[in-house]
């Protein structure tokens, strides 16, 4: 599917759409994810330094745990319509601001091919949507039939390695209890002014992601682990997980929903709206 207008141009030649032209199709904006998740205990002080986007804090009513999953999206639809797909890593961990409660996070993202020209619009939805979106080289490898490992590396180092082995396939309750497990997704957007000095939106914003995600099959995972290096901007060392908590693996899909019906939850110091 296709509904793009054509040639755009400006900074917004990489969206391929303008305001009030985007996302003009129904469904799904994410038809067939395929994402294989682990949770693991860390600390709310690391959580809130390297997960959680400032000024969001942990929810503290929570244990500090940390969401990280593997994920592919290969016929992903953003803004303009066009089949846009991409595999990524993302983390995200329980957060609550002005009294609503969900996840935040961020993600490394890379071209399932690898050539990442194909995914050059990721830049600008990640400032449009809130969440940052790194580049990275990631890699899934399996290692047997019913196992794999994936590496998400940057400036030649191994940030993340993770492991798996997938068990039985879930029932139909299993499915449906993670259905009503979701939760709304959190986001800070940032947009600074001409000089560099303020903003022009600083805000909070939620995404209905616990209406408009849906899992539709999920599958126990035997084994697990997950391991972390550390660059200067990406200290994942210092979340120093301990262990594997819960794991599993399904296929998702996202309606466009989760963008259209988008709202602003709060206004944040130095947003110049108030």
């Amino acid at each position: 599917m296709t509904t793009g207008q054509g040639y755009t141009g400006g900074i917004l030649n990489l969206t391929g759409v303008r305001p009030g032209e985007a996302f003009r199709y129904e469904g799904l904006s994410f038809p067939d994810m395929t994402v294989y998740m682990v949770t693991f205990r860390s600390s709310y002080e690391a959580i809130e330094k390297l997960i959680l986007p400032p000024p969001l804090k942990v929810d503290r009513s929570q244990p500090p745990e940390v969401l990280a999953w593997y994920f592919t999206s290969r016929n992903t639809l953003p803004m303009d319509g066009r089949v846009t797909p991409y595999h990524g890593f993302q983390f995200r961990a329980y957060t609550e601001h002005a009294g609503v409660k969900g996840f935040a996070g961020w993600e490394y993202i890379d071209a399932l091919d690898g050539d990442k020209t194909r995914i050059d619009i990721m830049g600008p939805w990640g400032v449009y949507f809130g969440m940052l979106k790194k580049l990275g080289d990631i890699s899934f490898v399996p290692t047997s039939v019913d196992a794999f490992e994936v590496t998400v590396r940057r400036r030649g180092e191994t940030l993340i390695r993770m492991t798996m082995q997938i068990g039985a396939e879930m029932g139909a309750a299993g499915v449906a209890q993670m259905n009503q497990g979701g939760s709304k997704t959190l986001t800070v957007r940032e947009v600074p002014d001409v000089n560099y000095a303020g903003f022009v939106d600083r805000t909070v914003c939620i995404s209905p992601t616990d209406s408009s995600n849906q899992v539709l099959r999920a599958w126990n995972v035997v084994d697990a682990s997950i391991e972390f290096g550390s660059l200067d901007l990406d200290p994942l060392g210092e979340l120093a997980p301990e262990g594997v908590v819960r794991a599993v693996a399904f296929n998702a899909t996202a309606s466009v929903e989760t963008f259209t019906d988008m709202k602003v939850l709060d206004r944040l110091p130095g947003d110049p709206r108030g």
